[in-house]
């Protein structure tokens, strides 16, 4: 009720500032309208009565010096209703009575147009979810439909994975990697997805990547040594196993292909250089 009430008093609000704004133009503008056609009129009759003195004069019917004596006399009358009209504010009674039907009527038609066609209760609902939280969730519906039909399909559990991965949902993202890995052998040797599998065990193992982790990125390493994503994480790896010259090795390969000065190219460097660290004042074992 007290929102229902409140949206009542903030659009009647509105709606007197919006008034506010339209009736003066209003009413000036068509005051303005009303004094341009009187004078679009008044010269119009000027110019006709010219041309009348003009082909009086041509035809000898009045004396030079009378017909210009005539023209001077129409200029100047011409010229006083023009001043008179700047002096006195011009009455425009159809401009009020305009004015006025605007006033009543767009009140009135925009309450009838809101609680006809509006949602006058929605001030009382809860927010919608985002656009994009909604699309993402009816992504993975398709994607579920399409894979309870196509389970075979290893591309689609892999988006189905990412998508849940973004989510945050990574114990369900890990499990659809490992669907992935099961029904398409072509999957199962891309590098990059086993290290998005690593990663999202990793996640479900509070960011450690301890165990199957590992052994899906030193497997994605023996498939391609130089994948920027399988040297980063086996850097990672060799680093929370307390292996810092071997991280620091690792790190160095992906930090060449990396441009000099850029955010990620600064972020490893300092990795380096901790690793670095570590590994001089760390006992052989």
């Amino acid at each position: 009720m007290f929102p229902t009430l409140l949206f009542v008093l903030v659009a009647v609000a509105l709606v007197a500032v919006a008034l506010a704004f339209v009736l003066p133009t209003l009413l000036k503008a068509r005051a303005r309208g009303d004094g341009a056609s009187r004078a679009a009129i008044n010269a119009e009759i000027y110019r006709q009565e010219v041309d009348e003195l003009l082909q009086e004069e041509a035809r000898g019917e009045l004396p030079p010096g009378e017909a210009q004596s005539m023209r001077q006399e129409m200029h100047r009358r011409l010229m006083d209703e023009g001043r008179e009209r700047a002096a006195t504010p011009p009455s425009a009674p159809q401009a009020r009575a305009v004015a006025l039907l605007v006033a009543v009527a767009l009140p009135v038609i925009a309450g009838i147009l809101y609680f006809t066609v509006g949602k006058p209760g929605a001030l009382g609902e809860d927010p919608p979810a985002p656009v994009g939280e909604a699309r993402k969730g009816d992504y993975i519906e398709q994607l579920q439909s399409h894979l309870s039909r196509q389970p075979r399909d290893g591309r689609g559990w892999v988006l189905l994975a990412r998508a849940q991965a973004d989510r945050n949902e990574f114990e369900a993202a890990a499990d659809a990697y490992q669907k992935a890995l099961t029904v398409s052998e072509k999957v199962a040797k891309d590098p990059g997805v086993l290290c998005e599998y690593a990663d999202a065990l990793g996640m479900t193992q509070g960011g450690s990547l301890a165990g199957r982790p590992a052994e899906l990125i030193a497997k994605a390493l023996a498939m391609n040594p130089a994948h920027p994503a399988a040297l980063e994480m086996a850097g990672s790896v060799a680093y929370e196993e307390g292996r810092y010259a071997d991280a620091a090795r690792l790190w160095k390969q992906l930090l060449a292909d990396l441009t000099p000065g850029s955010e990620r190219h600064t972020e490893l460097s300092a990795a380096v250089a901790r690793a670095e660290r570590k590994a001089s004042v760390t006992l052989p074992r």
